[in-house]
């Protein structure tokens, strides 16, 4: 099969396409998540698409190669002909791949614990973070709460309660908003911070008169605040649209995915691609329809019309799912060796990626990345990931760009580092990451930190007395 077809192709067949041909050339947009359904969909709808059963298949591939099939006979438009030329694609045959049995290669859609485990590991290198913060994930509830004491965990893992606090910023970071809060009060202003409304008049109500707001003494919290009741009545009607719980019954239930690409790394040190086609369809020419198109004279022309223009389709949707799948290969390969230094070393090592740069690479366009990506889980040996979380943007060094991720672990590293009676404030962080080249202001130090749940200098030096 040709393999020079490319985006711009798909384009101008856009222009001139008639409309339901339009939506198959769309195909190639289709994430796998929906990719199953609109080819059961195409089968529904057109006569000349045939599913082959799984144990069919051997002895059908055989006769579909017998199969003799001739562009002049089919009497396309030129455009289509142009498209379809050298091979006119007769099946379309997922991959099977001998070595792999997908069916039995589950993976965890995880619980929330190892969720929360799972972004812990993404998120943070440190050794002994992970086992604090394993440690904290391990006590919290269903309802997303922290049940122990961190003075408690911090004499149980014989370590500072600065550093478990720490941790545990890190953990209140993840989704669901609010998860490792220890009561009530804690998580909604953990999610007034998420939505960057920490100093709004609802995050005070709960930061100073959480007693008041749970007795609903609407009266008294007007006259201290010195507002009208009924404003005070609309603030309290916003925040009763938060969760007063984090996972509100969301999460608890282990459920489980099957990973669309298996990533292994094989004895030479490279990396491997499987991609998971079990679920697609073996899908084939119905070749006794064309049989109308090779000789027209024995039918009428209504019937004539109609298998030309089910054949069209056809041919055009089959030639377009081999394309989709090449599209699909090349972005996955593309991610995965930008990105190999992070699957083996870690978040050091993680690249800023963007959708414009692998679609650039490609040769599609920035929305055809993005949606055939969408819902596809990855299986690599750092962990099962959203396609996604391979991305990240990035920040401009002397040495070039370098990830956001990269830069919270250098600053977790500082800071971890630093003298606890004498902790480094965000301007010198700033100028110690300068001296690496990277050059960020003030302000994006103090982002980045508190998006990592580490508080101030001043705090960390009161903390540690």
């Amino acid at each position: 099969m040709r393999q020079d077809i490319n985006h711009f192709q798909i384009i101008r067949l856009e222009h001139k396409l008639r409309p339901e041909q339009v939506e198959v050339i769309r195909l190639i947009q289709t994430p796998l998540l929906e990719l199953e359904h609109a080819i059961f969909q195409q089968l529904e709808q057109n006569p000349v698409l045939e599913f082959v059963p799984e144990d069919e298949i051997p002895q059908i591939s055989d006769e579909i190669e017998e199969e003799e099939v001739k562009l002049e006979d089919l009497k396309f438009n030129k455009e289509l002909i142009d498209f379809l030329s050298e091979d006119l694609p007769k099946f379309f045959a997922p991959s099977r791949d001998k070595e792999e049995k997908f069916n039995e290669r589950f993976v965890y859609a995880p619980s929330l614990k190892e969720y929360l485990k799972s972004e812990l590991r993404f998120t943070v290198s440190d050794e002994k973070e992970i086992e604090m913060g394993e440690f904290l994930i391990d006590s919290i509830n269903e309802r997303g709460f922290l049940e122990i004491d961190l003075a408690d965990a911090a004499r149980a893992l014989s370590v500072n309660k600065e550093e478990i606090e720490k941790v545990l910023g890190i953990i209140q970071g993840f989704d669901p908003p609010g998860i490792g809060s220890r009561d009530t009060r804690e998580c909604l202003l953990i999610q007034f911070k998420r939505m960057g409304k920490e100093e709004s008049p609802e995050a005070t109500i709960i930061r100073d008169f959480f007693e008041e707001f749970k007795k609903l003494q609407l009266d008294t919290i007007a006259t201290k605040l010195g507002l009208e009741y009924n404003k005070v009545k609309k603030m309290v009607s916003n925040i009763k649209k938060l969760n007063l719980y984090p996972t509100k019954s969301l999460w608890g239930d282990v459920s489980y995915v099957i990973p669309d690409v298996i990533v292994e790394e094989n004895k030479d040190n490279k990396f491997r691609i499987i991609i998971n086609e079990s679920n697609i369809p073996f899908i084939k020419i119905n070749f006794k329809y064309l049989d109308v198109l090779k000789h027209p004279e024995n039918y009428d022309k209504k019937t004539i019309n109609f298998i030309k223009e089910k054949a069209k389709s056809a041919f055009l949707f089959l030639r377009t799912l081999e394309m989709r799948r090449r599209t699909f290969k090349k972005i996955i390969e593309y991610i995965i060796d930008y990105q190999k230094e992070f699957l083996k070393k870690g978040v050091l090592y993680k690249k800023p990626l963007k959708l414009k740069e692998i679609a650039s690479k490609v040769g599609v366009h920035e929305s055809t990345v993005s949606r055939i990506l969408k819902g596809v889980y990855i299986q690599t040996p750092r962990g099962v990931f959203d396609a996604k979380q391979l991305f990240s943007g990035g920040v401009g060094t002397i040495n070039g760009k370098i990830s956001r991720e990269v830069i919270k672990e250098k600053i977790k590293i500082i800071i971890a580092n630093e003298k606890k009676t004498d902790p480094f404030n965000d301007r010198e962080i700033a100028e110690m990451l300068s001296k690496e080249g990277i050059n960020i202001g003030v302000r994006t130090v103090a982002k980045y930190r508190e998006e990592l749940g580490i508080p101030p200098g001043r705090i960390r030096k009161k903390e540690s007395f």
